[in-house]
């Protein structure tokens, strides 16, 4: 279903020669027909057109974030498993406790208000905060990997924190956390299409998922069908993530092998 889906999104160019952008008033609402599969919105623009190339944008940007949250987690995680006991992971620790007391959506809007509405001051946001969560498990991970004797033998031979984390607690964090990170990146989707559905997003005439929506809900009762295109895009991917997710988890658990 992925697969599918990434040949869609990313081969719009291939898949259809339209102009996402390019407005034509005298095709504006239509219906969905061989020329236009999922009609026009109101300016004219081929709805499916859109969709693919809206696509490339939600889900790049999705994967750019969670990357950078993934990174800076699993690296923060890590160091405070490392000093567990410490000032520093007292520190650490406190910082994840208020970021994850904090609505991230509040935060959203205080960014937006302060720095403008788009893209880029978006995904900022989800690096600032999302990182959180990986760093809550990468932690929990560490603290077990460090009762382990394996761990205890690398000290032992006098291995430094660097080689600590890269060789014992790495291997033993990235599977669930790379689980982890599955089902949060449809999350994380749903959020950005959210915020983007709100305005505090890309911004038109730039096609994205959740400005798709809000651009087309006041013409729904007229033309119910210029929502079913990113609508339809947003269930699939975020299923598709989910279900991959499902299937890293019954792979890389040991306890599901046994079953």
């Amino acid at each position: 279903m992925l697969c599918i889906l990434f040949i869609l999104i990313f081969g719009a160019s291939i898949i259809s020669p339209l102009d996402p952008v390019e407005q034509n008033a005298a095709e504006r609402l239509q219906k969905p027909s061989l020329e236009h599969p999922l009609g026009t919105d109101r300016f004219g623009r081929d709805i499916l057109t859109r969709t693919l190339y809206g696509g490339q944008n939600t889900l790049i940007s999705s994967v750019v974030a969670l990357s950078v949250a993934l990174l800076i987690g699993l690296f923060v995680g890590l160091v405070a498993g490392l000093f567990h006991g410490t000032l520093l992971d007292a520190v650490l620790m406190r910082i994840i406790d208020v970021l994850l007391a904090f609505p991230f959506m509040v935060l959203a809007m205080i960014v937006a208000g302060l720095f403008g509405t788009s893209l880029f001051h978006l995904l900022i946001v989800v690096a600032a905060v999302w990182w959180v969560s990986f760093a809550r498990l990468a932690r929990s991970i560490a603290l077990q990997v460090k009762s382990e004797t394996s761990f205890a033998a690398a000290q032992i031979l006098g291995a430094s924190h660097l080689t600590l984390i890269l060789k014992e607690l790495l291997p033993k964090a990235a599977g669930p956390v790379l689980v982890f990170a599955t089902f949060e990146l449809g999350t994380l989707i749903l959020s950005i299409s959210a915020l983007s559905f709100l305005g505090l997003g890309s911004q038109p005439p730039s096609p994205e998922w959740g400005s798709m929506l809000a651009d087309g809900r006041d013409h729904f009762m007229q033309t119910p069908h210029i929502l079913l295109g990113p609508s339809l895009f947003v269930i699939l991917t975020v299923l598709a993530f989910n279900l991959i997710g499902e299937g890293l988890r019954d792979r890389l658990d040991p306890y599901e092998k046994f079953e």
